[in-house]
């Protein structure tokens, strides 16, 4: 497992947190995001900027958004698949709303190259090239 890449991507996840953005500073310039297997008008972005805009409305939706790493399921020395939850009190409301995603993460020299989310681990772990 590399641990290097596991604290990247824990350091990401408390930086959205703190930001509600994704920090540019740990995401290669070329980065690719898919976001088409969690919600219907997702799509593949390409850099973070692009990333962060289309991502933006989803962290707004909530008045306290928030996204914690529940699990690792997988790391390798470029590849690490997290179970995540993420959600927040809706506006006007006591409600807190949570949902369960699988965010598969690809590093190189301590940047992030790709990222997905997905609705199960095994699209997560098929993403990665890990899962038939």
């Amino acid at each position: 497992m590399s641990e290097t890449n596991v604290e990247v991507v824990r350091r990401i996840y408390e930086e959205i947190n703190a930001r509600l953005e994704f920090p540019p500073e740990w995401f290669a310039p070329d980065c690719v995001t898919d976001w088409t297997d969690v919600a219907p008008e997702g799509e593949v972005m390409h850099g973070i900027e692009a990333t962060n805009a289309l991502i933006a409305s989803y962290f707004g939706t909530f008045d306290n958004f928030h996204v914690a790493a529940e699990e690792i399921v997988h790391a390798d020395q470029e590849r690490v698949v997290v179970e995540i939850r993420d959600g927040g009190r809706m506006p006007g409301s006591d409600t807190e709303i949570t949902s369960k995603y699988f965010h598969a993460w690809t590093l190189r020299d301590g940047k992030v190259v790709a990222l997905s989310s997905h609705i199960d681990r095994e699209r997560a772990l098929k993403a990665i090239g890990l899962a038939d």
